[in-house]
């Protein structure tokens, strides 16, 4: 399971203990080493102009169908969460292939696979034995044959919609977070998680007109001169008014240290100019923070490879620039999707000197893992509050449970989304990855969060006169009135820390009002109220 180095938690796998080195160039190899992803969907900024840096994925042409189908279909048997068959595999995922071609089946009959095209065999070959994943494998791939001969909507059809559509059927009946990607797919995810050559701007389209709406800091573009509201006419020479916003990412997207010559208008400006911006390896924000009243509110908007150093440089330009007026420290996790393992890992470990921060448990025994706090923490006895929403999921939800069970942090808001489990990702042979559910998430405290989440101590989520009453608590600093949600911790039970009475009493909820800075500020700003609400909450991860 792969770390950034920045975050120094150890990993114990099957008994070993050792620390967890990030090595992204090891992604290569066809599912031997794995990313670890949590997250409910693809953390995309599509906008954000850039190019991948890895290499180019082979030709889907050049990679027999019997391979990339045998990693597929090998990866789902060993690795999914739970078992699943070889032959379950083939046959539902050729089946799909109906989507396709209408009337085209595959099924078994006694010891034989037959395939049909409107009632009339097409093929028929030997059942391989029922693990022989290999076996199945190459019989899809001669079904695939068999279809492509008589059908020519599947013979029409390209080598990539045929693997997306076997695989989006494979997959059927799994949970709803293993999917295939396509290579084009895959290019995009990866420029999300690991970042990308690119200029560091943000655009977007006005009547056809490509408007820069944001440049970010020390990025090629910043360096260039660029500004908000700055107008892209042409792309190295080349007109782009009326092109489709991704025809223009495209144009923009290139090798690092490569140049693009850009031409732009600007309001104040009497004529067109130039300006040549040479591509960087650049990583999308996550990290963006704020100081108010003594208070750092750090918003993380997901967790890709740069948030864990972002986010350390942050905490301690804050203790560096403001000393003893930071007062407390607002982490704001609401709408996170989530992302990286190691960075989740990575962001709390930072916060907590020894402990528990986070354990997976799944069917294979790589998917077993153990994150434990290393000594030494940033912002060290700086109050701190969480913000979580029913759109904080995964990620996210491990950084608030493994502060809320060390007894670090005050959760606030309203209950989160429940995705607790870990995907791995699977680089294919054809230049695609295969998503795969492998392990669920365990809090220090034993609870497993998948449909369950993170319960806050103090909800503002609900009837208006509830989250009126909070308020007022705090603000009247009466610390025995103040009404702590998620309190119920049973250590004994199989699911401790949670409730589906306490669940139901703060619901998750999409909102991102203001009552949850209110509340935070608040709390942080009185060390009475704090020490009652981090306690109510307290650290069951050392018992």
């Amino acid at each position: 399971m792969e770390r950034r180095a920045a975050g120094v938690a150890r990993c114990r796998t099957r008994g070993r203990t050792g620390m967890i080195r990030l090595n992204r160039a090891a992604e290569r190899a066809e599912g031997h080493r794995h990313r670890r992803l949590l997250a409910p969907a693809a953390i995309v900024a599509a906008a954000l102009l850039a190019g991948c840096t890895t290499h180019p994925p082979p030709d889907a042409g050049s990679v027999s169908a019997g391979h990339v189908l045998s990693v597929g279909f090998s990866n789902l048997s060993q690795r999914y969460i739970e078992p699943v068959r070889p032959e379950t595999l083939a046959l539902v995922g050729l089946n799909g292939l109906a989507q396709i071609s209408p009337g085209l089946g595959v099924a078994r009959q006694d010891s034989n696979v037959t395939i049909t095209l409107n009632g009339v065999r097409i093929g028929q070959h030997p059942a391989p034995g029922d693990d022989d994943v290999h076996g199945w494998a190459r019989l899809a791939a001669a079904a695939l044959e068999n279809a492509r001969r008589a059908a020519p909507a599947v013979r029409d059809t390209g080598i990539e919609e045929i693997y997306r559509t076997v695989f989006r059927g494979a997959l059927t009946g799994l949970d709803r977070y293993s999917r295939y990607a396509t290579p084009e797919a895959t290019r995009r995810s990866r420029a999300s998680r690991d970042g990308f050559g690119g200029l560091g701007i943000t655009i977007d389209q006005d009547d056809g007109t490509t408007v820069i709406t944001r440049v970010h800091e020390g990025t090629p573009a910043a360096a260039a001169g660029l500004k908000v509201d700055d107008r892209i006419t042409h792309v190295d020479s080349r007109p782009i008014h009326a092109l489709p916003l991704a025809d223009v990412v495209t144009l923009l997207r290139g090798p690092v240290e490569d140049a693009v010559k850009l031409t732009l208008e600007r309001d104040g400006r009497p004529a067109p100019f130039t300006a040549s911006v040479t591509r960087a390896h650049i990583v999308v924000p996550t990290v963006h923070a704020r100081r108010e009243g003594g208070m750092l509110n750090i918003k993380l908007s997901g967790f890709n490879q740069g948030t864990a150093s972002a986010l350390r440089r942050a905490l301690a330009e804050a203790e560096r620039e403001m000393g003893a007026e930071l007062k407390g420290i607002i982490l704001d996790l609401r709408g996170n999707p989530g992302g990286l393992l190691d960075q989740a890992v990575a962001v709390a470990d930072m916060f907590i000197s020894r402990g528990r921060i986070i354990s997976t448990k799944g069917r294979h025994p790589d998917s077993d893992q153990i994150f434990d706090a290393t000594p030494g923490e940033l912002a060290a006895g700086r109050p701190l509050a969480v913000l979580v929403n029913g759109r904080s999921a995964s990620a996210a939800e491990i950084v608030a449970v493994a502060l809320r069970d060390a007894g670090r942090a005050v959760i606030i808001g309203s209950t989160s989304f429940g995705k607790g489990t870990v995907q791995t990702i699977i680089p294919m042979p054809n230049g695609g990855e295969m998503i795969l559910t492998w392990a669920r998430i365990h809090a220090p405290s034993g609870q497993t969060l998948d449909h369950q989440g993170v319960v806050p101590a103090l909800c503002t989520a609900g009837e208006e006169k509830r989250v009126a009453a909070l308020i007022a608590a705090l603000e009247a600093a009466h610390a025995a009135h103040l009404p702590l949600a998620g309190k119920t911790y049973r250590p004994q039970k199989g699911t401790p820390h949670f409730s589906k009475a306490d669940r139901g009493a703060c619901p998750p909820s999409p909102a991102e009002g203001a009552a949850d800075l209110r509340a935070a500020r608040l709390l942080l700003g009185d060390t009475a109220l704090y020490a009652q609400a981090v306690t109510g909450a307290a650290s069951i991860a050392r018992r």
